[in-house]
């Protein structure tokens, strides 16, 4: 049997609403009868019911999070990160798995919507109308990690993609590779994606080097797909000195392709990597790679969300982290042949 504030009035011998207002801190109660329903709720063992105690309080202390790819550690880590802040302020996660699908981007939102969490830390591979219709209708507090959305009064956390991606394909330039690859994201990703080949791009013109089609890989951030792609590129007689990787899980696919292939990583064929999640250190080889804070992204993601729903003004809306660059083993630390 469920029990209820009924059963704690009675025990208590005080009205329900005595109670209901000691449960909801909403107005002052007699010391004594407080007291009184305290021990009441113990020795009943009773547990308010958390969502009609939020809309009491006008919070529920649930805070939404939306992954693409829960298999996927960069994400489990990002999570890592939000869990850590938001435990220290009282708080709990309702974590959905997405399945890089807009659709059900739209349907857990509706969902999160009806449970009254209190904010959504969201990460998604395109903000679409869908998404901006929502957000402005419900009014809920958003941060956005990996992407900004300018139409939203919303807030976003990431590093300078396009300026990482820049900085990594200079340093094959700079080592007088001119085959460099890229495996590209899903074109779908108009966000950080898109920066990262942008990067490259722009990495290539600085040395006057046209961007060549046939070195341009698509993959979904996924090891086999990216292994796939790989595979059908060297299939087709083509070659690379180096290949760019826009996700650490593409450079291990693009790494068992290679290795298959005949050829030797990173003597035949450099790879780098992007993210830094931890199977880069420990995969053979280990992956050169960018470096993104991943914990500190989520902190900092939770950190700014529980401000905007506690009333607390933030100044900075679009927070940019540093990057880095972490040399390993995937590449080779020859000298610069041409600056």
């Amino acid at each position: 049997m469920k029990l209820t504030i009924n059963e704690v009035a009675k025990l208590a011998g005080v009205s329900k609403a005595t109670v209901s207002r000691v449960i909801n801190e909403s107005k002052p109660v007699n010391q004594d009868k407080k007291e009184k329903v305290l021990r009441a709720i113990e020795e009943l063992q009773f547990k308010p019911n958390p969502v009609a105690r939020g809309l009491v309080q006008k919070r529920t202390g649930f805070i939404g999070v939306l992954i693409p790819d829960i298999t996927n550690s960069f994400f489990a880590e990002i999570v890592r990160g939000i869990e850590c802040v938001v435990q220290e302020h009282q708080y709990h996660i309702v974590l959905c798995h997405t399945f890089h699908s807009h659709e059900k981007e739209v349907e857990h939102l509706r969902m999160l919507r009806e449970k009254y969490v209190d904010g959504i830390v969201f990460m998604t591979s395109k903000v679409t109308e869908a998404h901006k219709r929502f957000f402005s209708e419900n009014k809920l507090p958003v941060t956005f990690v990996n992407r900004k959305c300018n139409d939203l009064r919303s807030f976003s956390v990431d590093i300078n993609n396009y300026q990482a991606a820049k900085e990594i394909t200079s340093f094959f330039l700079k080592r007088g590779h001119r085959q460099i690859a890229i495996i590209r994201a899903p074109l779908t990703d108009r966000t950080s994606g898109y920066e990262r080949f942008k990067g490259y791009q722009d990495a290539l013109k600085m040395y006057h080097i046209p961007l060549r089609e046939h070195l341009v890989l698509r993959s979904t951030f996924k090891i086999d797909s990216a292994y796939k792609a790989v595979k059908r590129f060297l299939n087709e007689g083509y070659r690379a000195t180096a290949i760019v990787a826009t996700s650490d899980l593409m450079a291990i696919g693009a790494i068992k392709a290679l290795i298959d292939h005949g050829l030797r990583i990173p003597e035949n064929v450099e790879v780098s990597g992007f993210d830094d999640v931890p199977i880069a250190m420990y995969y053979n080889p280990s992956i050169t790679t960018i470096r993104q804070p991943i914990i500190e992204i989520g902190k900092t993601a939770g950190e700014m969300l529980i401000a905007k729903i506690e009333g607390i003004n933030v100044t900075e809306k679009n927070i940019v982290l540093p990057h880095s660059i972490i040399f390993r083993k995937s590449t080779l630390k020859s000298p610069v042949l041409e600056e």
